[in-house]
């Protein structure tokens, strides 16, 4: 793998040689492995082989499952050092210290600086190294070389990633014996979508550092107050200067509008990691919402998954209450319509042009779900997916962010025209980014009650 130029990894032959000239047998294992490949397993498959049993339910977004909680970890720095509620570093932690697994794979801060990657995966073999590599990392990354170190040193391995990477290493695992025998564990954190490195980048740029300068990006940062959907990003230099912006306060660094979105994440319909003995979410609903610490939401689908959440349950360790599965894909739902009717509407938008589509669990669009303000919305997000990647390297050329963000305007105002009440929605939204959080909390709920009363 090598990383492109629009900041996002592309696969190479290590001949040097042209992908397209791959012999079949190659491209056909190859295609078994990946992913987002029509000849690949998919979640329903590889999550009924591997959890379909022990009374296990099954729900559309979130697959098997046998436990849900919602909460935060009550001991040490979890909570406070974690991006959420600390949930996800404490169970890896217990299965180290219960004996189940030798290694953990996962991705850390390289402190390398911009312009090289900030984050990449690595192997802790101790909880202390583990415990290094904290908090959520917002940057595309590749297990190429994590995962020969896998083949090479033998070890019980548990795996951290997104959907779409547990999920390859499963299919990778159904090709190879030793993988298959050495990753025991999967741990899935629920997904929107991944960026490219240019990401990492104009955040840099937006607040006017020097990117040579910057050591490392806090893409979670926790400001006391501010409700725990309403993150900041933390940019540390090397002279140990931080900077400290939420993301209303950087042009496009909402979630939703899709900046440096790489072209598989719209191809998603993966939200919560379905082939992972346990994943982790943020609990954004009431009455998580007023404490900006944060409050994980974590889906157990293995008996051993189950047995870690059950055990810090009666010990106090964790302060959790159950969930149910609809609750968790209420706290989703942004990312649902997006990777479910809004993937409809891209596969139709393709099959309509003539090009090729992954083979999904959700059919394209009919013609009269194309013919609505949701659907032109869903095209215009990934028409700005698709422009601010090359824009943004234009820019770098002739005038920096200031002309990046003037060459994507067009797209902004095109997205934001594409659902109704645009003027009053943005109004609102302009208000509500600046109240306190109780008051947050309590309008977002009364808009609720309205809406379905």
């Amino acid at each position: 793998m090598r990383l492109g130029t629009l900041g996002g990894y592309l696969p190479v032959r290590k001949d040097g040689g042209a992908l397209d000239e791959l012999p079949e047998d190659v491209l056909t294992r190859a295609s078994a492995v990946c992913p987002f490949s029509g000849k690949a397993r998919n979640e329903d498959s590889i999550g009924q082989e591997l959890f379909d049993r022990d009374g296990a339910q099954h729900h559309a977004v979130l697959g098997y499952h046998q436990k849900i909680v919602a909460g935060h970890v009550e001991e040490g720095e979890y909570r406070e050092l974690g991006t959420s509620g600390g949930l996800t570093s404490w169970v890896l932690a217990q299965l180290f210290e219960e004996g189940e697994v030798d290694a953990v794979v996962h991705v850390a801060s390289t402190l390398d600086g911009l312009p090289n990657p900030l984050s990449r995966y690595t192997i802790s073999r101790s909880i202390p190294d583990l415990f290094a590599g904290r908090k959520s990392r917002y940057h595309v990354q590749t297990l190429n070389e994590v995962m020969d170190e896998v083949r090479t040193v033998p070890g019980r391995y548990a795996i951290v990633g997104v959907p779409c990477f547990i999920k390859a290493v499963r299919l990778l695992a159904d090709q190879d014996e030793i993988i298959r025998n050495r990753v025991v564990f999967g741990a899935s954190l629920f997904c929107g979508h991944i960026k490219s490195t240019l990401y990492s980048d104009y955040l840099a740029r937006s607040v006017e550092l020097e990117t040579p300068t910057v050591r490392d990006i806090d893409y979670r940062h926790k400001e006391p107050g501010r409700p725990p959907n309403r993150y900041c990003s933390k940019i540390t230099t090397f002279e140990e200067q931080e900077v400290i912006r939420g993301a209303e306060q950087i042009p496009m660094a909402n979630w939703g509008i899709g900046i440096f979105k790489l072209g598989a994440c719209d191809y998603c319909d993966d939200i919560t990691g379905e082939t992972a003995d346990i994943s982790f979410g943020d609990a954004w609903l009431p009455p998580f919402m007023s404490d900006w610490r944060g409050t994980n939401v974590a889906v157990a689908r293995s008996q051993l998954a189950t047995r870690i959440l059950d055990k810090g349950e009666a010990c106090g360790e964790l302060d959790v209450v159950e969930w149910s599965a609809d609750k968790v894909a209420e706290s989703q739902a942004g990312a649902v319509r997006h990777r479910r009717p809004g993937l409809a509407v891209r596969l139709a938008n393709r099959v309509k042009a003539g090009l090729w589509v992954p083979q999904k669990r959700v059919a394209p669009a009919s013609d009269k779900e194309m013919n609505s303000l949701f659907a032109q919305r869903m095209i215009n997000r990934e028409a700005i997916a698709v422009a601010s990647g090359p824009a943004y390297l234009r820019a770098l050329k002739d005038g920096g962010v200031a002309s990046f963000i003037e060459e994507m305007k067009p797209y902004i105002r095109k997205y934001d025209g594409s659902r109704s009440s645009t003027i009053w929605r943005r109004a609102a939204t302009w208000v509500i980014l600046r109240l306190p959080a109780p008051m947050e909390t309590a309008l977002r709920r009364m808009a609720k009650w309205l809406r379905f009363s």
